[in-house]
């Protein structure tokens, strides 16, 4: 099951409902991916980043070891929060000692940002007036997109960009992401603000279901399929944002 960043940091803060958090607790079991999107919302990253920073000397790791996992958690020690925020110091440590002993405890070191994360922080520097000055014709447009569309290798033509829920096409640039063509194309929404569409090809990308989702303050939908990634971010009207995902998602695809 798919949930929203809000939902998980409610989950974080023990505010969900019982029920929802339950399936939660659940899905986590066997959803890596969603431990993995609990470990990267704000709040948590610094300390997974200040755990690093800290890994103790060899000759202490067994001691740690021991006293973390031999330690029973107080009765009234965060006595409100969900399971996942009690256990995470015993997963830190875990994670430390087999750093440090070189275990298969390895990929847990990998802090690269999702691309998500990334395009959302290079969007989050665009305000009206990053955008009030582009004024492309009709002919630049759609040149700008022959150009993206043979370093991406799909094809995006004009029709299927206009007409997106009051948006305002306004260039297309072709950026790049750990050596894979990502393609970046502008909007101004009915009040100038900046929304983009994003396509990051991923030969490996499993196709999945388009999800709405808060990325640096800032309403986006993203989904997988046939080897591309695709977000559609910008402003905080999630409806607005959803809505133009799935007019992409029923013309580009």
């Amino acid at each position: 099951m798919t949930y929203p960043d809000e939902h998980l940091r409610s989950y974080l803060a023990g505010s969900l409902d019982p029920e929802t958090a339950q399936q939660i607790e659940a899905d986590l079991e066997n959803d890596p991916i969603l431990e993995q999107r609990l470990l990267a919302l704000e709040g948590l990253r610094p300390v997974v980043q200040q755990g690093f920073a800290e890994i103790p000397e060899t000759d202490h790791l067994k001691e740690l070891e021991h006293k973390i996992f031999a330690q029973p958690t107080a009765a009234n020690d965060h006595a409100s929060a969900p399971s996942f925020v009690r256990t995470w110091g015993g997963r830190a440590a875990t994670l430390v000692v087999g750093l440090a002993m070189g275990t298969s405890l390895i990929y847990w070191a990998d802090d690269t940002p999702d691309w998500r994360q990334e395009v959302a922080s290079y969007q989050a520097l665009y305000v009206k007036e990053t955008i009030a000055s582009l004024d492309r014709s009709e002919h630049e447009l759609k040149q700008e997109l022959v150009a993206a569309s043979t370093v991406v290798g799909q094809q995006l033509n004009l029709s299927d960009l206009n007409d997106l829920d009051g948006l305002k096409l306004l260039r297309t640039q072709v950026l790049g992401h750990e050596g894979a063509p990502l393609i970046q194309i502008v909007f101004a929404d009915p009040n100038g603000a900046p929304v983009a569409f994003c396509i990051l090809k991923d030969t490996d990308a499993a196709g999945t279901s388009m999800q709405s989702t808060s990325l640096k303050g800032m309403a986006s939908a993203d989904w997988t399929g046939n080897g591309y990634r695709y977000l559609v971010i910008g402003g905080q009207n999630q409806s607005r944002i959803d809505t133009v995902a799935k007019q992409i998602h029923s013309r580009v695809l």
